[in-house]
């Protein structure tokens, strides 16, 4: 009860400074509140190359993104521990016409009518359920219920990468079918930039020498909702790499959410990156990506090249958050249990590109190397 009456309170505050800016008129500026950045700052970039730079960037302590290349007229750390900032960033909501998000964002339970919310989802596609769907949503309250529905409902569009995920949408925030942009997803321009990704590549190479001469294994899980203070991984790393042969070195990159990465790791043969790299840069030097639940391999698929699933907790995941679809099928790659059965899957992949380039083009279908473009059309169109 007592967070409850916090939420509610949170909210009050949130509602009674948007009634206070409503008497400042409305500018025709778009405002970017980010937990993540990344498509953010993709989709200011091609927003600033069409001329448009009445940008204000809200950023959360999570974001990493550093925004500081980009033509904005303000960045604001947007927490309420800088009540200053915080309210300062309210003003720029409430006098907006466009805000754009890319997380859940619980003030869009008083967010003003007149502003236009778009979802710059942080992931390109889905395994594992989430918002409304999420199996855990049945232990919350009524009350945070109604909360869950009325921000998703104040979500106007969402963009997406393809049919697949605008269908997961659907059954996620609950949609209706026309609340999807097809632009595709703004950060997968990326990987069509040969020039950036050859960039990103050498620099990794000359940080990090062994990986010119080694092939990279990229271990890349998703977050477990209890363990984001430090994630107990049952993979014992030091003797996965013995056994697989020194012509090979892993990487591993927990998820965002993830605070702390693993430690207590002294191996030549194992390299442990903190959150502060951005892993659409590590994907460009992996030649093997092992992952879970994670949503990382719908964005590795455009290398097309091979991917290993260790879904060590599978059973208690399954029941915990649930999947879309049976888990084997969503995956492009084979899916093991053990550390024997990983160190055989490497040593012995059978690897199949096309399944890759299906998995791709199910996936990634608008993210064709102008989403950006895409997207910043529609922003200044409907301005």
């Amino acid at each position: 009860m007592t967070k409850e009456l916090l939420i509610q309170l949170f909210l009050l505050i949130n509602k009674f400074f948007f009634a206070l800016f409503s008497i400042f008129p409305t500018r025709k500026k778009m405002v970017f509140l980010c937990d993540f950045g990344d498509n953010a700052a993709y989709t200011i970039q091609a927003l600033n190359e069409q001329g448009y730079s009445d940008i204000i960037v809200l950023k959360t302590s999570r974001c990493n993104e550093n925004f500081s290349n980009l033509n904005v007229k303000k960045i604001i750390l947007f927490e309420m521990k800088d009540l200053r900032q915080y309210i300062g960033g309210l003003y720029h909501i409430s006098t907006c016409k466009t805000l754009l998000i890319d997380n859940y964002v619980p003030l869009l339970n008083v967010l003003p009518k007149h502003i236009e919310c778009i979802q710059l989802w942080h992931a390109a596609g889905a395994i594992k359920k989430f918002a409304l769907s999420d199996p855990s949503i049945a232990y919350r309250t009524p009350a945070a219920v109604r909360r869950f529905r009325k921000v998703y409902k104040r979500m106007d569009k969402v963009v997406v990468g393809s049919e697949q995920m605008a269908k997961i949408f659907r059954l996620a925030f609950h949609k209706d079918p026309d609340a999807f942009l097809r632009t595709g997803i703004p950060r997968t321009d990326f990987y069509f930039d040969e020039s950036r990704v050859t960039e990103v590549r050498t620099r990794l190479f000359e940080k990090y020498p062994i990986l010119r001469e080694k092939k990279v294994l990229l271990y890349a899980p998703t977050f477990r909702d209890l363990e984001l203070t430090t994630q107990q991984i049952p993979i014992h790393f030091t003797k996965l790499m013995q056994d697989v042969g020194d012509e090979y070195v892993l990487i591993i990159k927990l998820h965002p959410a993830v605070q702390h990465t693993v430690e207590n790791l002294v191996n030549p043969q194992i390299i442990v990156l903190d959150n502060q790299v951005p892993i659409h840069e590590v994907l460009t030097v992996t030649d093997c990506l092992i992952s879970d639940y994670s949503s990382i391999p719908f964005e590795y698929a455009f290398f097309k090249k091979p991917q290993i699933f260790y879904p060590y907790d599978l059973d208690q995941y399954r029941m915990s958050r649930g999947f879309w679809s049976d888990y084997p099928t969503m995956v492009p790659g084979p899916v093991v249990d053990s550390d024997e059965e990983l160190v055989h899957a490497i040593l012995h992949l059978d690897f199949d590109a096309t399944v890759i380039q299906d998995y791709s083009s199910h996936w990634n279908t608008y993210s064709t190397g102008q989403s950006s473009k895409n997207l910043a059309e529609y922003l200044l169109t409907h301005l």
